[in-house]
């Protein structure tokens, strides 16, 4: 008679060919027992899902089958899925065995279409799944689930509704701001940490979390925790920007610059300020309250908080150039005089070389002619600060100053450059806020037009009385053909409380000059900016328009904490956050990265698998999305975009490929209508696809989740 330790050890035979482990030592045998010829046992795979479940039922069938003296086997399956967590003693998310993120890193490759159908195929494999919609600014998820209500509240938990056999919690349930339960905050980090431990998912296998994108274009000038104005394509992890707290702008680290490719931008302009996103791109709003809100959202005559003047910044040290002090004197550190003439030279100002050779410094030359209106002020500036002397050049048209340490001392500032290629050095944004109008009118007065006007107005004091004010005021117009330069110089006024106006551009006509010669037309910027300080530290600014610009080359900028930084002088938010918060708040089981074929998506899914790889989050694998498309006439199947990207990526990462994804009109259709294809035609090529992904990624979590146990 057979007894229960030969079934035992017959089964030990038979090997889990993702795990590479006995199904007994995995623990996937129960309820084994023997009635004479007749063996009854249970077999728990470790998922639903189980891509392998028929090989692995038909392997344990034959090892019983063919022991001495059975004649029937009865074997029952059923599933124990493997946590990637501790679940049952966890403070956040208790029950929920594994939280897998779906990423892309790029918006319009059909994320959260991959996430809700992965959601509904393992569901429907047996497995209890939640989906979670971690978008805070533009949730579409409730949409596909067919789910137009909301969620219940009960004391301080939410209890998610159900579609499609799925548990669904999302942020779009909970737009309304009378409810404080559940929007307590104006930041992504605390809305996503929310969803974690307020929603109450009860026993889950599986909880899906879309995850989303969003970004800036290239160009963008973020402001860093010194002041200085940094595109943001040359930031750098590790490097500190001001961040909002809720009250002020303190530092806050980078944690993550990643590029995410050409993508679809609107320009969103104010009175004075213009700055290009996406248009899930969040920006912070005042309506009664402060509110994050997308860009698609907004419109013209909404309110949004812009900084106005940045008190911070230091008198800074100067270079010590070796010279003689009988002949120059050379400033120690800054002060407003000195930063007068340093923006004075920025606008009028060169090096003077050795014609035979031109690496040569001799000494300065400004372009100030002799009678012009601001000839003898700064020609007496420049020898009161420097304690030289100053003669005249080229007929009057310049004055001169003969030092070769002056000029290896302005070199050394990084003002020297040619018209095409002169910026405001960097050093310049950390000075004081005095410093800082000093060397815009300086500028001003070099390369600038301004206009002084002073003016009586009859003004009411507080008793309704009237007196004659004085106002006098000195405004300044800039042009320039060198973009960069006027920029920088509109970010130092705004960043300064000195009111500009946007800057203006704008194509100059042929212009022909004595003697026959033409200038040909080219592009020039403009704005005209007050030099009166207003020293609040932020202001609304309301929107004048919004417009779509086509595509550009994005970056999801990431900052540490409070998860928004100031570009262009305006407050906007992290694009990518949500997944820092994730895998700083829970354990995540894995995440599956979805790209399309165009190689800009495959470069982003790079970069994603790169930072998840950061964060110690184990990668499940790439997925291809609209990979090839069928005719639904002929049945011809065709790579639209490219062909076996996702696959080349996924072996260049050393990462698995779980499937390519088709293009077909029935995919998006029934999203629309709110029926996953899984659930509405589940037997459909399309909807077998998303069950073999949901196969394949189950077992790719029975692996992480069995890696950990063995740790």
């Amino acid at each position: 008679m057979t007894e229960r330790e030969e079934v035992m050890r017959a089964l030990a035979t038979v090997k889990d060919p993702e795990l590479g482990r006995d199904i007994v030592s995995l623990h996937m045998v129960d309820d084994v027992e023997v009635h004479g010829t007749t063996v009854t046992f249970t077999l728990n795979l470790t998922t639903p899902a189980c891509p392998l479940r028929t090989k692995l039922e038909e392997s344990a069938r034959a090892a019983v089958s063919n022991l001495p003296g059975v004649e029937s086997v009865e074997m029952k399956t059923g599933s124990k899925v493997f946590a990637t967590r501790d679940y049952a003693e966890a403070e956040t998310l208790k029950g929920v065995k594994n939280v897998i993120a779906v990423a892309s890193g790029k918006g319009g490759v059909g994320k959260s279409t991959i996430a809700v159908n992965l959601a509904v195929a393992l569901a429907a494999s047996g497995a209890k799944v939640g989906i979670l919609d971690a978008d805070v600014y533009g949730p579409n998820v409730p949409l596909m689930m067919g789910l137009d209500g909301g969620a219940e509240v009960r004391g301080e938990k939410i209890i998610p509704p159900e579609a499609h056999g799925v548990k669904v919690a999302s942020l779009g349930f909970f737009y309304n701001e009378a409810n404080p339960v559940i929007w307590r905050g104006p930041l992504v980090a605390g809305a996503v940490r929310q969803l974690l431990t307020q929603v109450d998912w009860g026993e889950l296998d599986y909880l899906i979390v879309d995850l989303p994108p969003g970004c800036v274009p290239a160009g963008t000038l973020v402001l860093t925790a010194n002041n200085v104005p940094k595109p943001i394509e040359d930031l750098k992890v590790g490097e500190f920007v001001l961040s909002y707290d809720g009250e002020k702008l303190v530092p806050r680290r980078v944690i993550g610059v990643l590029p995410q490719g050409p993508q679809k931008v609107f320009k969103l302009k104010t009175p004075n300020r213009t700055v290009l996103a996406s248009g899930n791109h969040p920006f912070l709003k005042y309506h009664r309250v402060n509110k994050w809100t997308r860009l698609d959202q907004l419109k013209v005559g909404d309110r949004l908080i812009a900084t106005n003047c940045i008190e911070s910044g230091i008198a800074l040290p100067l270079p010590d150039i070796p010279h003689r002090s009988q002949f120059l004197t050379l400033p120690k550190e800054t002060d407003d005089e000195f930063m007068q003439v340093a923006g004075h030279y920025l606008g009028e100002g060169f090096i003077k070389r050795q014609s035979e050779r031109r690496e040569e410094a001799v000494g300065i030359r400004v372009c100030e002619p002799r009678g012009s209106k601001f000839r003898e002020k700064y020609e007496a500036m420049y020898r009161r600060v420097f304690g030289c002397r100053t003669f005249d050049d080229n007929g009057g048209l310049k004055f001169a100053i003969a030092s070769v340490p002056l000029a290896k001392f302005l070199i050394s500032l990084d003002l020297d450059h040619r018209a095409k290629d002169k910026h405001v050095p960097d050093w310049v944004f950390g000075t004081p806020t005095t410093q800082r109008v000093a060397f815009l009118r300086g500028y001003a007065e070099a390369d600038g037009h301004v206009r002084h006007r002073e003016t009586n107005k009859t003004l009411p004091d507080s008793r309704g009385r009237y007196r004659v004010v004085r106002i006098v005021q000195d405004t300044v117009a800039i042009e320039c053909t060198n973009e960069f330069l006027v920029r920088q110089l509109h970010e130092l006024c705004l960043m300064s409380g000195l009111r500009a106006t946007n800057v203006r551009e704008f194509e100059t006509e042929v212009q022909t000059l004595p003697g026959g010669r033409s200038i040909r037309h080219s592009k020039s910027f403009s704005f005209e900016y007050s030099l009166k300080q207003d020293k609040v530290p932020f202001k609304l600014a309301k929107v004048k328009s919004i417009e779509e610009v086509g595509e550009r080359e994005t970056y999801d900028l990431q900052v540490d904490e409070y998860q928004n930084f100031v570009a262009n002088s305006l407050l906007v938010h992290n694009t990518g956050d949500a997944s820092l918060t994730l895998a700083q708040t829970v354990p995540l089981g894995g995440v599956l990265v979805v790209t399309t074929p165009q190689e800009a998506a495959l470069r982003i899914a790079a970069k994603a698998l790169s930072m998840f790889r950061r964060l110690n989050v184990p990668i499940l694998g790439v997925v291809e999305n609209m990979s090839y498309f069928v005719c639904p006439h002929c049945g011809e199947r065709t790579q639209i975009f490219s062909e076996g990207g996702g696959k080349t990526i996924a072996s260049e990462e050393n990462v698995d490929f779980l499937g390519e994804i088709p293009l077909a009109l029935a995919v998006r259709e029934q999203s629309d209508l709110g029926r996953p294809i899984v659930s509405a035609l589940p037997s459909s090529p399309e909807a077998l696809v998303f069950k073999d992904l949901a196969f394949r990624v189950a077992g790719m979590v029975s692996i992480v989740a069995y890696a950990k146990m063995k740790k």
